[in-house]
């Protein structure tokens, strides 16, 4: 009887603090938005089982922590309690998780007739490992007997446990449990949002581009972008594009900044095309009459086929291997083309043949024969023969020969040719200082600059008209050979 007495007790007190207490709540209805969240504690059988820890102030065995995380909603009756109790006023109610969670809102249930042992005044706090972190304060004594409240809350820390810190019930002082809780959910967020792309691959060549679009629901949430490798694709946020910068293949992800985490991906393949080209080996090409000249096409790639065209076949034509053939005086081009229609030319110009000089033959009185006579000696030296003046010298210890050929027969005004001296020790001793001198004969100048010798040097005083070679000493069947280039001359 006394109980009964207690809890009417509590009912009065409560009846009292209705007519002059606050009547509002700041708490959103269940049914509002109960599809946003899951309660991230699984179904408590113990204060440890399955999972996690269950914990609060001075509770009866039958009314323990867990009990507030069992389920069920209802306070029961002996025996079969399903709500943590106290016979505090306040009172802490904690659940640890074992590892940590971002949880956005939380919700009291209560399933009994006892109105005033449910809290009044409390604060939602999380712990960062050092100490408890307010997530939320309410006041709230407008609860019906049958209640579900939802509070959210602005949160984005995951921490690894969240308390119930309770400072006031709804009124019962004298009741064998002042402070109850049927049941306290601690809510995620349901994973409702989704993203995708408007492509899931691309295939680009390098310096090209290509708009990549994230589609989200519900529509406007926050995306971050990022590439696999930026060497070779990178998304630009400013233009939404996909930008590709080297050869190979990356990843371009794009991902939910609201908490959900979400993502969608894009396989960039990026390629480094050949650009196709064509070159000849000659742009221009001068031909006489009957004349031919191949011509050869440089492709990018390699092999290509390639058709060949003059563009005036009376003056030069074209084989399918490139080779031109001049047929009369004029101009042509000739232009090879690929398959594709990139195109290469060279300009030919053909020119009639030249006529043959018809020399006629010698007369006496317009020809004569041109005599040179090179001249060797020496300190020792003997010379003899042919056409070559042999100047003596002192003693006859040794003989040298002279001979001077020309690579003609005959010669025109104008004319080039080259004299070749061959001079030859033909004795037994070493013939000292040789000096060659050779005058240039009437029509004939000689071109100093060109004169070669295979031993000694050119005398510096040797003039067009008048060549000296100091040659040196010649060994005993030695050679020295030289070479006069010469002009003829009227």
């Amino acid at each position: 009887m006394k109980n009964y007495f207690k809890r009417y007790l509590c009912l009065l007190i409560f009846s009292i603090s209705l007519i002059i207490g606050i009547l509002g709540s700041n708490s959103a209805k269940a049914e509002d938005i109960s599809n946003k969240y899951i309660n991230a504690v699984p179904v408590m059988t113990s204060n440890t089982s399955p999972s996690g820890v269950a914990s609060g102030d001075n509770y009866y065995n039958a009314t323990a922590p867990y009990k507030a995380f069992d389920g069920v909603v209802r306070y029961g009756s002996p025996g079969d309690y399903h709500a943590w109790g106290t016979n505090n006023t306040t009172g802490k109610l904690c659940y640890e998780f074992p590892q940590k969670k971002v949880i956005s809102a939380y919700a009291l249930d209560y399933n009994t007739n006892s109105l005033t042992e449910r809290a009044k005044q409390w604060t939602f706090e999380g712990w960062d490992g050092a100490k408890w972190i307010v997530l939320d304060s309410r006041t709230v004594t407008d609860w019906k007997t049958t209640d579900r409240r939802i509070f959210e809350i602005n949160n984005n820390i995951p921490y690894i446990k969240y308390q119930l810190n309770i400072t006031s019930n709804n009124g019962c002082v004298s009741g064998t449990v002042n402070l109850s809780v049927d049941e306290l959910e601690l809510l995620e967020k349901l994973n409702n949002s989704s993203i995708s792309l408007n492509v899931s691959s691309m295939n680009l060549a390098i310096g090209q581009s290509q708009q990549l679009t994230a589609i989200t629901d519900p529509n406007g949430i926050g995306v971050a972008w990022t590439s696999s490798d930026e060497s070779i694709a990178k998304y630009d946020i400013v233009t939404g594009k996909v930008i590709a910068v080297g050869e190979g293949v990356c990843t371009i992800t794009a991902t939910t900044t609201d908490g959900s985490n979400l993502s969608a991906s894009c396989t960039v393949n990026v390629t480094n095309p050949i650009v196709p080209t064509i070159t000849l080996n000659k742009t221009s090409d001068s031909l006489v009459i009957e004349q031919t000249d191949n011509l050869v096409a440089t492709t990018t790639p390699a092999g290509v086929q390639v058709t060949w065209k003059s563009s005036d076949e009376s003056v030069a034509t074209v084989d399918s291997t490139g080779k031109v053939t001049a047929l009369k005086e004029g101009q042509a081009v000739i232009t090879a083309t690929t398959a594709d229609g990139l195109t290469a030319t060279c300009a030919v110009t053909v020119t009639p043949k030249t006529a043959e000089p018809t020399n006629p033959d010698p007369d006496p009185t317009d020809s004569e024969d041109i005599v040179n006579i090179a001249h060797a000696k020496g300190d020792n030296t003997n010379n003899a023969g042919g056409d070559v003046t042999i100047i003596f010298h002192g003693a006859a210890d040794t003989t040298l020969s002279v001979v001077k050929t020309a690579d003609v027969k005959e010669v025109w005004v104008g004319d080039n040719f080259t004299y070749t001296i061959v001079v030859t020790n033909t004795g037994t001793k070493t013939a000292k200082a040789v000096i060659v001198n050779d005058p240039a004969p009437t029509h004939i100048d000689f071109v100093v600059n060109g004169i070669t010798t295979t031993q000694g040097k050119i005398d510096p005083s040797s003039t067009s008209k008048n060549i000296i070679v100091n040659v040196g000493d010649i060994a005993p069947g030695a050679t020295v050979t030289i070479k006069v280039p010469a002009t003829v001359i009227l």
